[in-house]
């Protein structure tokens, strides 16, 4: 049998369950048709008694799931029957009601997989020990923020139950409050957190409620929600530590992301990875262009588009700065005879491309994939790394 986390009840640590347990009050279930599989798979929300699962023509009653286990069958009102199991992370973001258009299970991902995160456990023997804060601009569907909480909730110690209605509302006030002043202690004291950001207080609601119900709130506590401006957020953190650069890792799933660079640059720590997603290659240009016209301290390591037919993985793009050969020869003539050596053309544009202080006019972006010639749909996401200095 495997060991899962017990339907129905708040997700705590050291709550193990047999993978057949009943379904209870609040679980999300997806249900599959047993003889279409191509068919979508239905997620329903948190089951209740007396509610339903409304579909074309058809509903299934909440109370024929409830006291049921995993992979058992519960029919529909025309008779039609269902599997019930429990829904993957990928299945639950992919297939959750939304208001904006979530990053897919999949490059959400590969999202996570580019940041390389290697979180430590606790250790009660140690007084002071390292934190972990990544900063997420672009809230939106909240799939990308549950992933990342799931990459990270390790480093954090057992948390406490959420004192949210589902508990507090047959508990005394004294429990109440001895629950939350519990809860906000173990919030002081995680060594990882995600800071999850959006202008729009609608969407973070909304992505606030996804996150909250998947496994009744398994990853919640390792997720800190905000709604404003980033410069305002990033800001108002630098000035509580006198300007010092405190983020691992940040972020920026919205448009114009060089608009962005500099106040993230200030925030983010050496050697601290920056991720945009870009609906355009043409937006991680501008950012390319801003970044050496400017004095951010990014480089660009790589370019991935995903999406589209490019499949699991991405496909990765070459984007860099260059002059056009043509430019130098006209350069290299005016400065030098013409007995100059062949290779000094390569030479002089390897010198371009590695010192800040050169001449920008000129520059030509390389824009093309590594692998292959066509392009189709999806986005890009850039990887950039904070130096300690400006680097091109």
């Amino acid at each position: 049998m495997s060991n899962l986390w017990p339907i129905g009840t708040r997700a705590s640590p050291g709550i193990r369950r047999s993978a057949y347990s009943a379904g209870r009050q609040n679980d999300i279930v997806l249900l599959k048709h047993i003889h279409n599989s191509a068919s979508t798979p239905i997620l329903s929300t948190r089951l209740h008694a007396g509610k339903k699962i409304v579909l074309q023509r058809d509903s299934i009653a909440h109370d024929d799931i409830l006291g049921k286990r995993l992979r058992d069958l519960v029919s529909s009102r025309k008779r039609i029957n269902y599997r019930i199991t429990e829904p993957t992370l990928a299945e639950y973001t992919d297939l959750s009601p939304r208001i904006v258009t979530p990053i897919y299970s999949q490059d959400a991902n590969l999202i996570v997989s580019l940041l390389d995160l290697n979180p430590t456990v606790p250790d009660p023997k140690r007084t002071t020990q390292n934190s972990l804060e990544i900063f997420e601009a672009g809230t939106g569907h909240g799939a990308l923020t549950l992933n990342l909480a799931r990459a990270i909730h390790g480093a954090n110690t057992a948390t406490p139950p959420i004192p949210d209605e589902d508990i507090t509302a047959e508990a005394t006030p004294d429990v109440v409050e001895r629950m939350k002043d519990t809860y906000q202690e173990w919030r002081k004291n995680r060594r990882a957190v995600i800071h999850t950001l959006d202008c729009s207080g609608r969407h973070s609601a909304h992505a606030e409620t996804v996150v909250k119900n998947f496994r009744h709130g398994l990853y919640y506590p390792h997720i800190d929600f905000h709604v404003g401006s980033i410069d305002e957020y990033l800001t108002s953190r630098l000035e509580a530590t006198d300007g010092t650069p405190f983020l691992d890792h940040a972020i920026l799933d919205l448009p114009d992301i060089h608009h962005y660079f500099d106040i993230v640059g200030r925030a983010l720590m050496a050697n601290g990875t920056l991720i945009t997603f870009c609906p355009s290659i043409t937006q991680i240009n501008a950012g390319m262009t801003f970044v050496r016209q400017g004095a951010v301290p990014l480089f660009l390591e790589k370019v991935i588009e995903v999406g589209g037919i490019v499949g699991v993985g991405g496909r990765e793009w070459d984007v860099r700065p260059v002059k056009p050969r043509a430019l130098l020869k006209a350069r290299t003539e005016d400065i030098k005879p013409s007995e100059e050596p062949e290779d000094a053309l390569a030479e002089d544009l390897e010198d371009l491309r590695q010192s800040p202080d050169s001449d920008d006019s000129g520059w030509e972006m390389v824009c093309r994939p590594k692998v292959g010639l066509r392009i189709v749909g999806g986005g890009f996401v850039g990887v950039w790394r904070k130096m300690t200095k400006r680097s091109t």
